[in-house]
């Protein structure tokens, strides 16, 4: 004997519901503080003006150098202090291109920065010449008994040893350049 057509209906929207609501949900941005999908709204804006910059970007070598390090690369930036992270893709050009609200497992850099060095970033006519001073003069600093960020700090995302060791050397000689 077969059971009745309505249970077996009613069973498949019960297990439906139950999948549906334990099944996690990717890169909710209702995971991050308020601020943090504004912050993404400001960025998106910025990000024309940033392309429409980088060519007339004026560098000098030093700053070059660890400019051309980052082109070409996927990368992670985590806003410190918070749980924040959005990525990024950085053509060969120096022009930014698939900007996102999550972190990508395929990133070969990790970018860090404050909160503030994001905004002041996101507002600025001219976000590129703020960028490269920031990345060049990027560092670690204690503050308050804790290790932050001055600047940006670039280093290889975890699990790339290549990028990790670079950066190490990179980031080294920087500040003598």
């Amino acid at each position: 004997m077969n059971p009745p057509i309505g249970r077996i209906v009613v069973a498949l929207l019960v297990v439906l519901s139950l999948v549906a609501t334990s099944t996690p949900v990717a890169a909710q941005s209702s995971d991050q503080p308020a601020w943090a999908d504004d912050l993404f709204g400001d960025l998106e804006e910025m990000q024309p003006r940033y392309n429409e910059n980088v060519g007339d970007a004026d560098m000098n070598f030093a700053q070059r150098q660890v400019y051309n390090r980052i082109t070409g690369n996927v990368v992670n930036v985590y806003l410190v202090g918070t749980d924040v992270v959005y990525s990024f893709r950085m053509r060969s050009d120096g022009r930014i291109t698939d900007l996102r609200q999550s972190r990508r497992d395929d990133a070969d850099l990790k970018m860090r920065m404050t909160r503030d060095t994001a905004e002041d970033l996101a507002t600025a006519d001219n976000p590129v010449p703020p960028f490269v001073s920031a990345t060049q003069n990027g560092e670690f600093v204690r503050r308050d008994g804790e290790r932050t960020v001055r600047g940006i700090v670039i280093n290889g995302e975890d699990g790339k040893p290549v990028k990790q060791a670079t950066w190490t050397v990179v980031n080294a000689v920087k500040g003598l350049l």
